[in-house]
C-alpha cells in the first residue's frame, strides 16, 4: 500500500476530527469555556493568526510543537469560535475571533 505523501496532515487530521465529534454550536458570550484548551494554545493563537495553514511546517519548529498538537489547538479553539477559519484562494487562513483577541490580551 503506497501512501500519497502531498497529502496535508493538518488537513487529513482535521477531517477525522470534525467527523469523530458532531460540531455543536458553543454557546454564545462568555458562556464558552476554555478550560479545555490544550496546554499550548495561547502560542499557537498568537503564532496562527492570519497565517495559511501551510505554515504548519514552519510552526513546528517556531513552537517546539507536532503537527498533531498544532491542529488539536487549532480544532479546539475553531470550536470555542476562537478563530475562524478563512479560505485564502487552494489554502486557508485562520483569523481571530473578537472572542479570541480578547482571550489573547488576557492571556499575556
Amino acid at each position: 500500500m503506497s501512501r500519497d505523501h502531498s497529502v496535508d496532515p493538518f488537513s487529513t487530521f482535521l477531517d477525522a476530527t470534525s467527523r469523530q465529534f458532531p460540531s455543536g454550536r458553543a454557546p454564545a458570550g462568555d458562556a464558552r469555556s476554555t478550560d479545555a484548551l490544550p496546554p499550548h494554545a495561547t502560542r499557537v493563537v498568537h503564532a496562527l493568526d492570519g497565517r495559511s495553514r501551510t505554515a504548519v511546517g514552519e510552526l513546528r519548529a517556531e513552537l517546539g510543537l507536532t503537527t498533531l498538537q498544532i491542529a488539536e489547538a487549532v480544532e479546539v479553539l475553531r470550536r470555542l469560535e476562537l478563530v475562524e477559519v478563512i479560505p485564502a484562494g487552494a489554502d486557508e487562513a485562520l483569523e481571530l475571533t473578537a472572542a479570541g483577541r480578547r482571550f489573547v490580551e488576557g492571556a499575556r
